[in-house]
């Protein structure tokens, strides 16, 4: 069942069986505000503090606004400045789709949104379904200029964080890369052992876990390199619940994971970043040679399922 509704002030698509329910804002990038499995009463999704949703303009602060749910980041996830078909074109922070006011169809179970990007000749095309536990996403982004159009695309998937939780990433991660400096993982570049490695202080320190909110921090890293099967998520254990997401591993070969305990704006959250760019900004995907190129007139489709049971 699909019905058009309100949530938090804002326009939403409700998807529902007898399984899960999802909401979707398509007025707010497409953004997915809620995956709620019914037979544990368990949401998901990272919901927004205030009792509305504000709009955001193209080229607003990311940290400014909620920070909630599954944002599409693309053309990038670091604000870039990349030279386009001559011009010098300004990418924005978290890139331009979660500021997107998508048109949208509903047909039979499937939800069909569609917006045309006002950085770059680009169309940007999603579609949602359910099946059974599971939510379904096939991306088409289209490239109908001239040039090559170099991007990142992410999903910047804000998840609840609990304290006896544990994070699955793919088979075979031995090593991650720090992104962002932290006092317990050192300097960007730094490379730690996963899931066990030490703090600079030679304490142990567990990588599947989270430290509890009162900790105050915040990190991010990737898994080191490609990542070998296209399956990561998180285990509930208190709750008995699994969250898995599936996707192409070939289409998206790199993994981030960025935890806020309470070190960013208090929140406690989590968000498991499937990628096609090693890592966040062009510029340093491309000296990594990790920079991927929409060629003219050729598309990038790529489906995810998210699974909650």
């Amino acid at each position: 069942m699909i019905t058009e509704t309100t949530f938090k002030g804002c326009k939403s698509i409700q998807l529902e069986n007898d399984y899960v329910r999802v909401i979707v804002l398509p007025t707010i990038g497409g953004k997915i505000a809620s995956f709620f499995l019914k037979d544990k009463n368990f949401e998901l999704m990272f919901q927004n503090k205030e009792e509305i949703y504000r709009k955001a303009k193209l080229y607003d602060d990311f940290a400014e606004f909620d920070a909630s749910g599954f944002d599409d980041a693309f053309p990038s996830i670091d604000s870039s400045k990349v030279e386009y078909a001559g011009k010098t074109i300004e990418y924005p922070d978290h890139g331009e789709i979660w500021t997107a006011d998508f048109n949208y169809t509903i047909d039979n179970e499937q939800i069909n949104m569609t917006y045309n990007s006002k950085v770059l000749p680009y169309t940007y095309s999603k579609s949602i379904s359910l099946d059974g536990n599971s939510l379904n996403i096939e991306f088409n982004i289209l490239n109908k200029g001239k040039d090559a159009i170099p991007c990142i695309w992410a999903m910047h998937c804000l998840v609840n964080c609990e304290d006896d939780m544990q994070i699955v990433f793919p088979k075979e991660t031995s090593q991650i890369e720090v992104v962002c400096e932290t006092p317990s993982l050192g300097k960007i570049g730094d490379i730690h052992t996963y899931p066990q490695t030490k703090t600079l202080e030679g304490k142990d320190y567990q990588l599947d876990k989270v430290m509890p909110v009162s900790s105050n921090k915040m990190e991010k890293y990737y898994a080191k390199g490609k990542v070998a099967e296209g399956i990561c998520g998180v285990d509930y254990i208190d709750k008995s619940v699994a969250f898995r997401v599936y996707y192409e591993k070939e289409k998206l070969p790199y993994l981030g994971f960025w935890i806020t305990s309470g070190g960013f704006r208090g929140d406690y959250n989590c968000a498991l970043e499937p990628t096609n760019g090693y890592y966040d900004s062009i510029d340093v995907a491309k000296k990594n040679n990790a920079l991927f190129e929409l060629k003219p007139n050729e598309k990038l489709n790529f489906k995810i399922r998210l699974e909650l049971r």
